[in-house]
């Protein structure tokens, strides 16, 4: 069986490496060997936003780079499917897998449906209720055209349910995330946060003022709907 996996953000990392551990896993006690090929289609194509998470969560460098970069959602989407497309022809996966919700995971799934080859989508189920996030859209166009639906938990599985979708395609596996945590909690817990800033400070940035455990506050914010209106923001 031949098995393409798809990355293209941050958060895709972070699921697919749970995924590669358990078929490398597979691999070394069953003796029909799956082949995987791990595209990264370079949505975040910075190398502090792509090659550090590959070093640091023990992700193989991947075996095709579509170096898509940034556009518009329109302009990311089509230009996945151009690139992704004669991928799939030269390799002739049996099946793709695309994790989360980003606009790789919905260009991919469209592309290999539209050449008969089966998609899996890990994460399956997610819902917000608002059509306004480009997310909330990619989730609901790849989930209706998934095989497999591999669901972290029981109210995702509700919600395909509700939408249609044949039960013998889902599957409940759990958080895939919480096996990342749990691969690098010890890891985690032994890096001090001065080396983290230290490490990751942009040259042109101010001097921070000593971070004291305890005593400190990180928000990460990047949803449109939350930095784009400055009131809201």
């Amino acid at each position: 069986m031949k098995i393409l996996s798809v990355v293209g953000a941050r958060p895709n990392f972070m699921k697919i490496a749970p995924f590669i551990r358990a078929i490398d896993k597979h691999n070394e006690i069953n003796k029909m060997e799956v082949q995987h090929l791990l595209v990264h289609t370079g949505q975040h194509y910075d190398d502090r936003m792509s090659q550090a998470f590959f070093k640091s969560l023990q992700i193989p460098d991947a075996d095709i780079n579509l170096g898509i970069g940034s556009g518009s959602h329109a302009e990311q989407v089509g230009n996945t499917m151009i690139a992704f497309e004669k991928v799939l022809i030269e390799e002739k996966p049996d099946w793709v897998v695309v994790v989360g919700d980003v606009n790789a995971t919905l260009a991919c799934s469209v592309t290999a449906k539209k050449l008969h080859i089966k998609v899996c989508h890990i994460e399956a189920g997610l819902r917000s209720g608002d059509i306004k996030m480009p997310e909330e859209v990619n989730r609901l166009v790849t989930d209706r055209l998934s095989d497999l639906l591999l669901i972290p938990d029981k109210i995702s599985g509700e919600n395909l349910k509700k939408e249609g979708a044949d039960e013998k395609s889902i599957r409940f596996v759990g958080n895939i995330m919480i096996d990342t945590l749990e691969a690098n909690r010890e890891k985690a817990a032994e890096i001090k946060l001065s080396e983290i800033i230290t490490r990751n400070k942009l040259k042109a940035s101010q001097d921070l003022v000593e971070i004291v455990d305890q005593n400190y506050t990180v928000v990460t914010l990047h949803r449109p709907s939350n930095v784009d209106n400055m009131e809201v923001f």
